[in-house]
């Protein structure tokens, strides 16, 4: 049965209709609309598809392509028809301000990409933001962790104990697996007072890695498409799994820790307290000042998924990129296990609040956070109250602005031969540590970077002591460390078989 003429009318109308449409919004949003004055490709400016082609299409790319639009435009730059990026370390503290400075808030859309929906790290209010950071601020404060740290080295020593049933077996391994293990193994007691025994996997249970790379590649498309997710969860399971197993992977991941916090309220109800030391889940379920609503169940899921997804793939990332380059540079090898082994020689276990003080061991650590970046992802921030002002730009109010570690990490005008390992640069120009933003920066700084901090003091420290192990790289080079994507995690090539050694 054909078209009636009718029916070929209506359709070419509303095909004009579209278009006109299309065309108008083009005109307006690169031309008129608010933003229109700031620098950029018309077509960014325009929409969000360009923006997708990168990060959705060509996997995580869009951060380089906003390095050379910076090179062709200047330090202020139009991405898409809603954020403006800056690129000027100088601008660091204005884009990242203190909590008394302004107010600051987070751009909706980005939060999508986590999954969540009532995080505090997905919370886009500056006052609410506050106040469900607080309820966790205590359990991530250093003070807190310094009076922790038996329960993290504990799992460190179970680390050393592993590797040392591996030594000399010839065994090849990978170091984003083992370290991931650590880094969850540390934060699920922490968490919820229970290892997850994932170092006593084969292999250092690589399903783990893979599971937390998984869930950060699919965050690109999920921001840009916000309703998959209620939609994926709302379907049955058979058909997430066959339409999107990435999305089922988060959702697998999301379930694990509901059932942790329902065991958690079960433990509470029955009488029943947490052997050892504390856990914020249970001191938080059991803190008469914590809102009711933040003891829900699929609030405390979303919290659960942010602490312990978080704080498990940056640091294992930069514990295993750092492993890379002091293995193939014996010079800061030997520099290092020279100043480890000056004070290893009186405190065989040294405390964290020691290690802080070698200076070669923080300089190693600060160079590894600036190549490795830490969160890749760009971080924007919304000032409701305030106009920022650059170059002879006006940004205006509730106008998300971004700055990307990628670019200001790799900007030579701060960081000469910026993809050389030199820890020295450090040392030799400590000021240069206010431009490292692996962490981010202001009253919306990542809130575990202290117990990242103590993960890599004491991991470091655990590895690279004198006379304990003798590491070999595996057909491994710097192709296996290098970022290439940008999932707001880092990953290498995507063919890449990870870093992978020996131990002797």
């Amino acid at each position: 049965m054909g078209f009636s003429e009718t029916s070929l009318q209506n359709l070419a109308l509303g095909g004009s209709i579209l278009l006109i449409y299309v065309l108008g919004l083009y005109v307006y949003r690169a031309f008129y609309d608010s933003l229109s004055h700031i620098p950029g490709p018309k077509l960014a400016a325009a929409t969000l598809w360009y923006e997708f082609y990168y990060d959705v299409i060509k996997k995580g790319r869009y951060a380089w392509e906003i390095g050379k639009m910076h090179e062709k435009y200047g330090p202020v730059v139009r991405i898409n028809p809603y954020e403006i990026h800056i690129h000027d370390p100088e601008f660091i503290d204005e884009v990242y301000p203190g909590s008394s400075v302004r107010r600051t808030e987070k751009y909706e859309w980005a939060m999508r990409m986590f999954g969540v929906r009532f995080t505090f790290i997905a919370t886009m209010d500056h006052d609410l933001h506050r106040l469900k950071r607080n309820n966790f601020a205590h359990y991530l404060s250093k003070a807190t962790l310094q009076k922790l740290e038996p329960g993290i080295q504990s799992v460190i020593d179970h680390m050393v104990f592993k590797l040392r049933e591996i030594q000399g077996t010839g065994k090849v391994f990978n170091l984003l697996d083992l370290f991931s293990c650590l880094t969850a193994d540390v934060m699920g007691q922490y968490a919820f007072a229970q290892s997850y025994g994932l170092l006593d996997g084969p292999d250092f249970s690589p399903h783990w890695h893979k599971t937390l790379m998984e869930v950060s590649m699919n965050g690109h498309l999920l921001k840009q498409f916000g309703f998959l997710m209620p939609l994926m969860k709302a379907m049955p399971i058979w058909l997430v799994e066959l339409t999107s197993p990435g999305t089922m992977t988060l959702i697998r991941f999301q379930r694990m820790f509901r059932d942790q916090v329902i065991e958690t309220k079960k433990n509470i109800e029955e009488g029943r307290k947490p052997e050892g030391q504390t856990n914020i889940f249970y001191d938080v379920l059991t803190n008469p000042k914590v809102r009711l609503q933040e003891r829900d169940d699929d609030y405390l899921q979303d919290e659960a998924q942010t602490i312990i997804g978080a704080g498990t793939v940056t640091t294992a990332h930069i514990l295993a990129i750092l492993h890379f380059y002091i293995l193939t540079d014996p010079k800061v090898a030997a520099k290092l296990q020279a100043e480890l082994g000056g004070l290893m020689a009186s405190s065989p276990a040294p405390k964290w609040s020691k290690l802080e003080q070698l200076s070669y061991l923080s300089a190693i650590i600060t160079e590894g956070l600036r190549i490795g970046y830490g969160v890749s992802g760009r971080m924007q921030r919304v000032f409701p109250d305030t106009v920022l002002r650059h170059s002879g730009y006006a940004i205006p109010t509730m106008t998300p602005v971004s700055m990307s570690a990628i670019l200001i990490h790799d900007d030579p005008a701060i960081f000469p031969d910026p993809r050389t390992f030199k820890p020295e640069r450090f040392l030799e120009q400590p000021e240069l540590r206010k431009y490292i933003i692996s962490f981010s920066k202001g009253s919306r700084q990542c809130a575990g970077l202290n117990m990242a901090y103590a993960e890599l003091y004491l991991g470091l420290a655990a590895v690279w002591a004198p006379g304990r192990f003798q590491w070999e790289l595996f057909e491994t080079d710097v192709s296996d460390v290098e970022t290439v994507h940008d999932f707001l995690n880092t990953s290498p090539r995507l063919d890449s078989k990870g870093i992978r050694v020996t131990v002797n």
